[in-house]
């Protein structure tokens, strides 16, 4: 392959053809590969298969050169070219890159609705039951039950067969087949009965608990969470704490209240135990008892506040259960309190996020002037305006317009404001089409060359080809065409490469 794609004169090309030369440019092999990759598949996605597959091959190391070939293989079926697909996994030197390659077809046939070829393309693998079970779950979203059945009963393995009658009892479920539902949920009792590992199996039964109790069988859900809080008890290997808040969490929705706080008794680590007390809350303000709900949420907030950090896993632990405080309070109506809890977080990432959440709550239930307060309190303008496009869709599905409109232009404002090129770029990828959704295309045309000017300042080639690639995809989404000044600008990107 040349050093520089022929011109075919679209959108995909003239950006990925600069983020190629400019991935050539990555000193890490492992590095260049992924992002020369993700080239081959955009290419692929764009019609280009060709000149996709001579991308991969420009891959020096072999193994990862297979991984490329074997994620391709599954997009060429996804775009129609499955004659291409099979030439592509006839490629493929390695035998576990071959089977996921063969797995990633399997599922994609299934995506699109081709039976009877995704079974076919499973069957080839020695060992077909992680791709049954994908298959499976893939005829299930698609709203296929029948055939996610018939797969679901062919998978040997039970910890892979049992989650997907629990898909497909939901599903039934949703639909209002109750009785359809609790079959399936049988089945997936008895497959979840075989499971060998105490936690796995654990899991599932509390999920199949819930759905039972859903189904309007709450015995049954009781025996259930009693299988699973005796095999708790017996296992030795477990890390039990996290089973026994699972198990508490559905005890509570059964609104056993009594026997989860005594579950919860058994509880070791102080975190684990604010944890189950945060789901049992949940449940009890769900039913009614607010009360209970705020007791319980200030026993944990107590927890949070006074215990001491042992090291990263303990610090992740505190992280999440102050972000879940927080969300429970503002969902309660206890706003300030919310607020108090995020301000005791240590990661800014953690703030941001519950921040974002808060207020994404508000959007949805129209409490507009507190969705401005929260986002306020995101003082970096990366984050802000990240958050803010969030908002922004909410306030569009919900017809919200006007507010849409005014939250806009101050979220370009405050990108163009944005100091790192890499933020900035990414900040205006993300407002330009939600620009064009709100009929501001020529304004959105704009907002996007604003992000190439901004990708032109990255000196680091990882994230500037990144960048491109990304770039590419919001220009085909939003039909634009790059003309002469993109042009420019890439040229200007190209000619930095020389030495």
């Amino acid at each position: 392959m040349s050093e520089r794609l022929p011109d075919t004169n679209d959108t995909a090309n003239t950006f990925l053809s600069c983020a190629v030369e400019i991935a050539q440019s990555i000193d890490n092999l492992e590095a260049r590969s992924e992002v020369i990759s993700l080239i081959a598949t955009k290419y692929a996605e764009s019609g280009h298969l060709d000149v996709a597959v001579d991308l991969t091959e420009t891959i020096r190391d072999s193994y990862q050169r297979d991984q490329a070939n074997a994620a391709l293989a599954a997009k060429c079926i996804e775009v129609g070219a499955a004659d291409y697909a099979e030439k592509l996994s006839d490629m493929i030197e390695d035998d576990t890159a071959y089977a996921l390659a063969t797995e990633g077809m399997a599922v994609a046939h299934a995506e699109s609705g081709a039976f009877e070829e995704s079974i076919a393309l499973a069957q080839r693998l020695t060992d077909s039951a992680p791709a049954l079970s994908r298959i499976a779950l893939a005829f299930v979203a698609g709203g296929h039950p029948d055939q996610a059945l018939g797969v679901a009963r062919s998978i040997d393995y039970p910890d892979l067969k049992a989650p997907v009658f629990v898909e497909l009892a939901a599903h039934a479920l949703h639909e209002g087949r109750n009785a359809e539902a609790a079959e399936l949920l049988q089945e997936a009792t008895k497959a979840a009965e075989e499971i060998e590992f105490a936690e796995q199996r654990i899991s599932i039964l509390v999920s199949i608990a819930s759905l039972n109790g859903k189904c309007g069988q709450p015995e049954q859900a009781l025996n259930i969470l009693t299988r699973a809080h005796q095999l708790c008890k017996e296992s030795e290997d477990l890390a039990k704490d996290p089973a026994l808040a699972q198990i508490a969490g559905g005890l509570a929705e059964l609104r056993r209240y009594d026997q989860a706080d005594q579950v919860i008794e058994e509880i070791e680590s102080p975190f684990q135990f604010a944890h189950a007390n945060v789901k049992v809350a949940l449940e009890c303000y769900q039913a009614g008892d607010s009360t209970r709900a705020l007791t319980l949420f200030a026993d944990a907030l107590e927890i949070a506040r006074d215990e001491e950090i042992y090291g990263a896993e303990t610090l992740m632990l505190r992280e999440t259960l102050l972000y879940k405080l927080a969300v429970c309070y503002a969902t309660v109506g206890h706003r300030e309190e919310g607020l108090q809890v995020i301000g005791m977080m240590d990661s800014h990432d953690q703030q941001h996020r519950a921040l974002g959440e808060i207020a994404k709550m508000y959007a949805r239930s129209g409490n507009n002037s507190q969705v401005f307060e929260v986002l306020g309190m995101i003082k970096d303008d990366y984050a802000r305006v990240l958050c803010e496009m969030e908002i922004v869709d909410a306030f569009i599905a919900s017809d919200q317009f006007d507010f849409a409109d005014h939250m806009l232009p101050e979220a370009l404002a405050r990108a163009n404001k944005i100091e790192r090129a890499n933020q900035k770029a990414s900040a205006l990828m993300e407002i330009a089409p939600r620009l064009a959704r709100r009929e501001q295309a020529t304004k959105a045309s704009e907002v996007l060359f604003e992000a190439l000017s901004a990708l032109q300042m990255i000196d680091d080639s990882y994230y500037q080809s990144l960048g491109l690639i990304n770039l590419a995809g919001k220009y085909r989404e939003l039909g634009r065409q790059p003309g002469q000044r993109e042009q420019a600008v890439l040229e200007a990107m190209r000619l930095k490469l020389e030495p």
